[in-house]
């Protein structure tokens, strides 16, 4: 049988890359200049807030996958997947429900933290 709890260290941090990287990724438009910020107007949405959604999926998806900031990196990421996914999907479509399901995998992460492998378990270790 394999036991979990051993490997629990190497799935969070697997579990973190993976959730953080859509943010991340999605955010290097930030640096690139990449923003949509005609389609977002489109919604409604003013360029100042598409500016710092992206800068909000930019570092809080660093955040998530380094482990830093994990838990605040993470709840700033539940409140923009939560306005993104009631401004610009369809209720109950496929994609408002990965929104959903991403919310999920986050709000877990916030439960039970960023692990070991992590930069806030490294400065927690220092500051003991």
């Amino acid at each position: 049988m394999i036991d979990v709890d051993k490997l629990q260290p190497v799935l969070l941090l697997v579990g973190r890359i993976l959730l953080g990287a859509i943010y991340f990724i999605g955010g290097v438009g930030l640096l690139k200049g990449d923003i949509p910020i005609d389609f977002a107007a489109t919604k409604g949405v003013p360029a100042a807030l598409v500016w710092l959604g992206y800068t909000v999926k930019f570092f809080g998806g660093a955040g998530v996958v380094f482990g830093l900031f994990t838990r605040l990196s993470a709840l700033g990421l539940v409140i923009f997947t939560i306005a993104t996914a009631f401004i610009f999907h369809t209720i109950p479509g496929p994609v408002f429900m990965k929104e959903m399901s991403m919310i999920g995998g986050l709000l877990v992460l916030i439960a039970i933290g960023p692990g070991p492998f992590s930069v806030d378990a490294r400065l927690s270790k220092k500051q003991a």
